[in-house]
């Protein structure tokens, strides 16, 4: 357990940690008996989880989402939620910038044609640089704000974003144009998605912005299913309404059966596990531990 940040016990002797026997999603009541804390990565953490919380004080979510707890629920039951804020933003940026080039340069394609023996194929799929294009974010948290450092140096447009509740100051100071979301649509050549899964972000990107779209950009999901309708994303993709999409997340997972992107080349996918690295996981155990 050394890599999920336990080791931050070590100098705490009076802290005793143990792996729960059996893994439920939601986590039930009974586990959680006799515990004061909680780490969960995966399973969910619903209102009947903590109908008898006895000695919970605290439930730790191993990253930075919080769309599967039932937060009115710890507010009820006087238990303290929080996420690993910040512990992701270098491995999510570096995941999203490796997707842009993947795309642009049709990695995945040009895989495929080297395991097809499809080798004269190759100039059917010229590529594009990212260079002087524009990184359009939606949200601009953490995330956001380090995959904007680590563009900088590839000589691209000044970033937009689309963010309401960010200080306009702290944008300003990044070099990044606030717009809203249907010009962030509309001028970005990759539409970034980095905000939570809540009410007021489901199906924040749905038919009628991925129309606004120009068709040689592309969209990147590293955030949550949901925030994108997954309908009009594959009807998009489907009809080359856009160049392409990468999405590490998905409405209903885990996906354990083939997912309908599968068939489009113009996608590359990931288990939401994208940005899994073994440095993310120390900095996420080292964060919620401490």
């Amino acid at each position: 357990f050394k890599f999920l940040g336990l080791s931050v016990f070590d100098a705490h002797p009076h802290i005793q940690h143990f792996a729960l026997d059996t893994y439920r999603s939601p986590i039930e009541s009974d586990q959680i008996q006799n515990v004061n804390g909680i780490i969960a990565l995966v399973p969910h953490v619903t209102a009947e989880t903590l109908s008898h919380p006895e000695d919970l004080l605290a439930i730790a979510r191993f990253g930075v989402g919080y769309d599967s707890v039932d937060v009115p629920a710890c507010t009820d039951a006087d238990v303290l939620l929080f996420v690993a804020s910040g512990a992701v933003d270098r491995s999510v940026a570096e995941a999203t910038v490796g997707w842009m080039i993947a795309l642009t340069h049709n990695m995945r394609i040009k895989d495929n044609l080297v395991r097809t023996g499809a080798w004269d194929d190759r100039t059917n799929y010229m590529g594009k640089e990212i260079r002087d294009r524009t990184y359009g974010a939606a949200g601009l948290g953490g995330i956001a704000r380090e995959t904007i450092r680590l563009l900088s140096i590839f000589g691209m447009n000044p970033p937009i974003a689309f963010d309401p509740y960010v200080d306009p100051k702290i944008a300003s100071d990044l070099g990044v144009q606030l717009v809203d979301l249907d010009t962030l649509m509309q001028q970005a050549d990759f539409v970034s998605v980095h905000c939570p899964l809540t009410d007021g972000t489901r199906n924040l990107i749905g038919e009628s912005e991925l129309a606004q779209m120009k068709p040689e950009a592309y969209l990147i999901n590293t955030a949550r299913g949901g925030i994108v309708n997954e309908d009009a994303l594959h009807k998009a993709l489907q009809n080359n309404q856009i160049a392409g999409a990468a999405l590490d997340c998905f409405v209903g997972e885990p996906i354990t059966k083939p997912s309908r992107f599968a068939d489009l080349e113009n996608v590359i996918m990931a288990p939401h596990s994208v940005a899994w690295t073994d440095e993310i996981f120390r900095d996420i155990g080292q964060t919620v531990c401490q």
